[in-house]
């Protein structure tokens, strides 16, 4: 039962949900990139690089915010791969996941030695070592230690 919780949905039912896997927490995420990266592909071509690469990052930062506001910070990623969050947190927690969150979306964008070394770093030093840590993301345990379960 250790990796076992309850979770209780609005319909009164109960649900045996555990801790989502690795491969459970990248699959939502690589979603949303090719949610947000679809959106601002038409920007691509009227816009300078840094431009663009500037508004597809305030792209997935408001979509993200929208999913916060209106869907209890479950994004279509989310809904997709039936994963849900542990519980819910104080909205200050879930907004600084967020900020946290496109941080790391931005680090696929900005590279010092070589293309995608942030992004490289990003998921090599700070998210997988995180993950297997402490069984969420480094967003996630900055902002509360949140994780996501599924019933999968």
């Amino acid at each position: 039962m250790g990796n076992q919780y309850f979770l209780c949905l609005p319909t009164c039912y109960l649900v045996f949900v555990r801790r989502t896997t690795v491969l459970q927490k990248i699959l939502p995420s690589l979603f949303n990139v090719g949610v947000v990266l679809l959106v601002a592909l038409p920007l691509y071509f009227v816009l300078p690089l840094i431009w663009w690469k500037l508004n597809t990052i305030l792209i997935f930062y408001f979509y993200n915010l929208f999913f916060l506001m209106f869907n209890q910070n479950r994004c279509l990623g989310m809904m997709l791969f039936g994963t849900t969050w542990s519980r819910s947190k104080k909205k200050g927690h879930e907004h600084l996941f967020i900020i946290l969150y496109t941080v790391s979306f931005s680090s696929l964008f900005f590279s010092i030695w070589f293309p995608f070394d942030l992004f490289l770093v990003n998921i090599l030093l700070l998210q997988l070592p995180s993950i297997l840590l402490t069984k969420t993301t480094f967003h996630g345990f900055l902002s509360g230690n949140k994780f996501s379960l599924t019933t999968k």
